[in-house]
């Protein structure tokens, strides 16, 4: 008898425990709401109240404020990074008591942080590079090899990110969850493929369906302009509203996998 996809025994774990899971998507929705609504704010205190002076006496105070400026949105990213890994870390947990009993805590909270600090520092070398490589390109292949190289990238972040996190709530050390979460990224490619495999068919199925719908009005409404843009704006909305809901659901099914891919191969 075929084994059953991990993809499938991930969705069923997290349905048996939907008291868990519901916990999951409150802290997703907590945080989305921190990120979109309430950070913003913060952003926004700092534009207005840090404004430039209309001259500068010398180059120094320039230099000084340009330094102050730069320290301000350090630590304003510094403050997003670490409400991501609060969530995070808080939904770690949830995972990990689907699997077995757990005891939460904060005491490595601190270090969970700091890791998220180094993989952001890695991956924003990362782009640096990617960037020069992209300025140096000419313009009318820009958006060609844009998508080359930013497809790959994301997968290979998402990637790092998941196995790196699943490894340290796992018990290993913030330097071995680093080094083992690039290691088992580019070199056991295979125990993980089925998560992105999914992650691709959603995407391509998806565009079929909003394809086919979208010729679907267009052949409908064709004779009744109003009609069809009526139509057109409801099917946007829809389309925004479907493509964020399947997608956030297989991101949380797939947070279960990798758990258990690193569960059943450290």
């Amino acid at each position: 008898m075929k084994e059953e996809l991990l993809f499938i025994k991930s969705f069923k774990l997290a349905k048996s425990n939907l008291n868990k899971t519901g916990l999951m998507v409150l802290f997703d929705a907590l945080f989305f709401i921190s990120f979109v609504y309430i950070l913003p704010i913060l952003n926004l205190y700092i534009n207005q109240n840090i404004t430039p002076p209309e001259t500068f006496s010398s180059n120094f105070i320039l230099t000084a404020f340009i330094l102050i400026i730069m320290l301000l949105k350090l630590i304003y990213y510094l403050i997003i990074l670490f409400v991501y890994s609060f969530f995070k870390y808080s939904i770690l947990d949830f995972i990990k008591s689907l699997f077995s009993k757990t005891k939460f805590s904060f005491n490595r909270l601190g270090q969970f942080y700091v890791l998220n600090i180094i993989i952001a520092g890695i991956f924003f070398a990362i782009m640096l590079l990617l960037s020069f490589i992209l300025e140096n390109v000419k313009l009318s292949y820009r958006p060609f090899v844009f998508i080359f190289m930013a497809i790959p990238f994301l997968l290979f972040l998402y990637v790092v990110i998941n196995v790196s996190h699943s490894l340290f709530y796992q018990g290993s050390s913030m330097k071995d969850s680093i080094k083992n979460g690039f290691k088992i990224t580019f070199a056991k490619i295979r125990i993980y493929r089925e998560t992105i495999l999914i992650i691709i068919l959603a995407a391509l199925l998806l565009w079929l369906l909003f394809l086919g719908s979208g010729y679907l009005i267009r052949f409908i409404a064709n004779k009744n302009y109003n009609l069809y843009l009526s139509a057109y704006a409801y099917f946007k909305q829809s389309s925004i509203i479907v493509f964020d809901i399947v997608f956030y659901l297989v991101i949380l099914i797939n947070r279960i996998s990798f758990y258990a891919i690193i569960r059943e191969n450290k």
